[in-house]
């Protein structure tokens, strides 16, 4: 009795991955705050901070690591007053880095942000893997 490849059922398979190696966007949370969210993957002996990048030199409020499979991604978060969204909206001229009049993000604030942000970061680091799964 001979088995069809219809029948063989393998957990998953991987045909090809493409990693991501840095990104950005924004994110909103329940209670209304936006972040301005960047990310870039942790590689040995690369110069991970680079005064080139344009996201380098903001006041970030929150920093994390994320993990994707062995992939590792250093995540930070910077609280954008609502000011500072509304002159994004409109297209004004606008300096990102201006400091928050607002008090800093408790643990527990942190925490809610890194929890609300697994699933869009997965999606964001995913999108350069094809992934066949049966």
């Amino acid at each position: 009795m001979s088995t069809s490849p219809a029948t063989v059922n393998p957990v998953a398979t991987i045909v090809q991955r493409r990693l991501i190696t840095k990104g950005r966007f924004f994110h909103s949370t329940p209670n209304k705050n936006f972040f301005l969210i960047t990310y870039k993957i942790v590689q040995e002996n690369s110069d991970f901070f680079n005064d080139n990048d344009p996201d380098y030199n903001f006041n970030y409020d929150h920093e994390f690591f994320y993990q994707y499979y062995t992939t590792n991604y250093f995540v930070r978060c910077k609280l954008l007053p609502h000011l500072i969204v509304e002159d994004l909206l409109n297209n004004e001229q606008l300096d990102m880095n201006t400091r928050n009049n607002e008090t800093p993000l408790s643990p527990q604030q942190k925490l809610s942000l890194e929890e609300s942000l697994y699933i869009k970061l997965y999606l964001r680091v995913s999108q350069g893997t094809d992934e066949i799964i049966i």
